[in-house]
């Protein structure tokens, strides 16, 4: 989707300390040979916060940065890829009290998004065209976030080339302005490898209903043992292209004019023959440096690295930005964001 004429008015994050893997490894939680393969050096840890919570605490930090108030906001979009508490609760309107309805004395409406570690992504089309269908439509508030400690999964061997971390992310989206314009967002549904992650197991009952563990690379296998290496490779690198090529014409721009481009959290490998190579950019354009540190931070990976950039200067008025994230289904998302100027909050 072209964007016209919609900013990133503030971020906010909450990603909590970090365990590092070389402790995890001589606990024994951690395999040795994955630490060395995979040079992920830490994953965020946040006992005990649940991840509405993490998603409030994200946007009480987005807020503080804004321009635009909790009086703007017209809707609240919220995204979330793993349990976010009670069975046929409704977390979206949770995080819309207690971000927005406490505050200003308003209801406005607020909608889940879930499409697992890419939910940011369609969060953001939906936040625009919701924007775009009303004139008198300012302002969306984004937030996102999960905390993945739970019997059913072990966040250092649960997915392969990765390690599973907890976070909250929020964006302020508005009309108005920015310091970033959303020049593009968009997904490309790679129907042909539906079942990566799924694999051959039962949708009924959930697995969730019966305390079975997940296991990403058990499904994989799975995956493999009727379809090739050369299929997945070339589904998943042609959707790659489709993608990136839509969203860098959307955005008027070509990939090297891009300087930035963030990933989900995975091992140096998966990123550079995944990503970096195929789009033909180098490594030093990922944010892989920042990403090995703090793991998969499921949805929130995009706006944790856009915000790391930024506090450290590098990102820059002038810069693009390259979002690409995966998920299971599979799906291949992303957005090209502009830097306008520095954010008020680091001038």
């Amino acid at each position: 989707m072209k964007v016209q004429d919609i900013y990133i008015d503030s971020v906010g994050t909450y990603v909590p300390e970090t365990v590092s893997s070389a402790r995890a490894v001589a606990d024994g939680r951690y395999d040795a040979a994955a630490y060395e393969e995979t040079g992920l050096t830490g994953v965020a840890v946040s006992p005990g916060v649940a991840g509405p919570d993490m998603a409030v605490l994200a946007a009480e930090r987005a807020f503080a940065r804004a321009t635009r108030t909790r009086s703007d906001v017209d809707a609240v979009f919220h995204v979330s890829c793993f349990h976010e508490g009670p069975d046929a609760w409704c977390a979206q309107n949770y995080v819309q009290l207690r971000t927005v309805g406490e505050a200003v004395g308003r209801s406005v409406p607020a909608f889940e998004v879930r499409q697992g570690c890419n939910g940011m992504f369609d969060a953001f089309e939906l936040a625009v065209c919701y924007l775009r269908a009303d004139e008198r439509r300012d302002t969306a508030l984004v937030t996102i976030g999960d905390n993945m400690e739970s019997p059913l999964l072990d966040r250092w061997r649960s997915a392969p080339f990765q390690l599973i971390g907890d976070a909250g992310a929020s964006a302020v989206l508005s009309k108005a302005g920015g310091f970033a314009r959303l020049r593009s967002v968009g997904t490309h549904l790679v129907q042909e490898l539906e079942s990566l992650h799924r694999g051959t197991e039962p949708i009924f009952p959930p697995p969730a209903t019966t305390r079975a563990p997940l296991d990403l690379g058990a499904r994989s296998a799975d995956f493999f043992r009727s379809r090739t290496y050369e299929e997945f490779n070339r589904f998943s690198l042609e959707g790659l292209h489709t993608l990136t090529d839509r969203l860098t014409e959307e955005a008027g721009v070509k990939l090297q004019d891009i300087a930035r481009v963030s990933y989900m959290s995975a091992s140096r490998d998966f990123t550079e023959q995944r990503l970096m190579m195929p789009l033909g950019l180098p490594m030093e354009k990922s944010c892989w440096e920042y990403a090995k540190g703090v793991g998969h931070l499921a949805a929130s990976d995009h706006l944790a690295a856009l915000d790391h950039l930024l506090g450290a200067g590098e990102l820059v008025p002038g810069d693009l930005m390259l979002m690409i994230g995966l998920a299971s289904g599979l799906s291949i998302s992303g957005a090209v964001v502009e830097i306008l100027a520095t954010p008020p909050w680091l001038s």
